[in-house]
């Protein structure tokens, strides 16, 4: 006889029938929290410890770790995954990696304007004198098409002179083919893969894509393909008449830095830390990759650009620093229908060290969100990581908010611009509710943001103020959103 069967026949008895019925009870109350999510390892508000992995050979430390574990059902869903990678320090005693530096420089005919050309020619100059005979250098120009000036080629005394004299002997020129002057950079990458050097294209432009290709798309892409050939793209926006969102997206593609300087004096002083970060990387080439569960879908990854291959969304972080350390916060959106649990699949971490690529995971299995009932929001509440949550508001939230205002700051739409700051204040009273003070913390900085908007808008020069407002908000939001610390250890 089965269980089954046994049940049945104990249940025709009186006291069977008394344990049956209250079987079936303890069965259906089981199953009821189980749907609610009573029953998964984060039903009781203990929040979920960060899941941590190092790397036994390169020392890399990497961590990924939730802002709650729970949610309700019928919120917004909303959950932060914050990931942080932590490089150990290069000891002295190893030798420097030698630089292939190309620079990328506009010459169209708004670099006469301001005196841009000759801070322009100046920083490049500046640029020279760093150099050490064992690294090397290229320059690729452009205004109607681009133009190889020199080829890679090392860094002697001979050779610097010569360079000095073609780039004392160019002149602004007509319009701005940046599409022209990025495949150029693309095939001199492409055909100068050495592992034993590290390779660097920094891109000074004043203006916008106006001949060739001029797609957002398009470039990016090509800047793309220049971090896949294994270089680091970074670009250098001068004075205000260039397009920030191309060019941030430019670096964030190629794996670089984004600079803004409305007035150039320390122009020279961007090339030269462009320089300096190149003799200072740990690993480059640096992505990861995310296992999404059925319901769990990726917002924002604090403004890095990320794709979507099937369930795993991959995202592209660039260089790692020495000594350092790279955080950001990952903006998840959940179903939140009814009561259920998503797991999160694996977290991977790839870069190249020296040339050689590394992987490593942290354990996902504890990376688990429970959409619970209504009647477990104090549960749910308490399960809240309070001060990942806190950062994820006065940083990740308001650095999103101030790159949208800034957009809408950019086409002068004003209303546009306090519509999604007013939403962003009701948002964040809710909020306070969860984590009291968060609101007090924030308001200073939102109160900030409006007033810059606000002054964008009165008086003369109206266009240029909020031009120059734009690309600010721009270069703040990142510096909000992704907290880079070099030379921690």
């Amino acid at each position: 006889m089965n269980v089954l069967e046994r049940m049945k026949s104990f249940g025709k008895t009186r006291k069977g029938g008394v344990l049956a019925v209250l079987l079936a009870i303890l069965a259906t109350v089981v199953w009821v929290q189980v749907q609610a999510g009573a029953f998964t390892r984060f039903g009781h508000g203990e929040g979920i410890e960060p899941q941590l992995s190092v790397h036994p050979k390169t020392g890399v430390r990497f961590e990924a770790s939730l802002s709650h574990p729970m949610i309700v059902q019928g919120s917004d869903g909303t959950v932060y995954l914050n990931l942080s990678v932590v490089t150990p320090r290069i000891s002295r005693d190893i030798p420097r990696m030698p630089t292939d530096t190309i620079i990328v420089l506009d010459r169209s005919g708004s670099m006469a304007e301001d005196n841009k050309w000759a801070f322009a020619t100046q920083a490049v100059h500046s640029l020279l004198d760093r150099l050490t005979p064992s690294d090397r250098v290229a320059l690729i120009t452009f205004d109607t098409s681009a133009h190889v000036q020199s080829r890679l080629i090392p860094a002697s005394e001979t050779n610097i002179r010569r360079f000095r004299n073609i780039v004392n002997s160019l002149h602004p020129g007509d319009s701005t083919n940046l599409g022209d002057a990025l495949l150029r950079a693309e095939q001199m990458s492409a055909s100068a893969r050495v592992s034993e050097r590290r390779r660097r294209v920094i891109l000074l432009s004043d203006g916008h894509a106006n001949v060739g290709i001029v797609h957002p798309g398009e470039l990016a892409a090509m800047a793309r393909r220049i971090a896949d050939n294994g270089s680091v793209l970074s670009t250098v926006g001068m004075g205000l008449g260039f397009n920030e969102t191309l060019m941030a997206s430019l670096a964030d593609h190629g794996m670089g830095s984004f600079s803004y300087l409305e007035h150039l004096e320390l122009l020279g002083t961007i090339l030269a830390q462009e320089l300096d970060d190149s003799r200072n990387i740990y690993a480059d080439g640096s992505e990861m990759r995310i296992v999404l569960p059925h319901g769990v879908e990726l917002v924002d990854a604090a403004g890095y650009p990320f794709v979507l291959e099937g369930g795993t969304v991959v995202i592209r972080t660039g260089q790692l620093f020495q000594g350092s350390t790279k955080s950001f916060m990952a903006t998840l959106r959940v179903a939140n229908h009814v009561p259920a649990e998503y797991v999160l699949g694996d977290i991977d971490l790839s870069y190249r060290v020296d040339g050689r690529l590394y992987q490593q995971e942290v354990g996902s299995s504890e990376l688990t969100i429970a959409c619970v009932p209504p009647e477990r929001k104090q549960e749910a509440v308490a399960s809240i990581d309070k001060d990942l949550f806190r950062t994820a508001w006065i940083k990740n939230n308001l650095g999103s908010i101030m790159r949208e205002v800034g957009d809408y700051v950019r086409s002068g739409d004003q209303e546009k611009a306090k519509e999604l700051m007013d939403n962003y204040r009701d948002r964040l009273e809710e909020a306070d509710k969860a984590v009291p003070g968060l609101k007090k913390d924030a308001d200073r900085q939102l109160d900030e943001l409006e007033a810059r908007v606000d002054d964008a808008f009165q008086g003369p020069d109206q266009k240029v103020k909020q031009n120059r407002a734009a690309k600010s908000f721009l270069g703040a939001s990142q510096e909000l959103q992704r907290e880079v610390n070099k030379n921690t250890n």
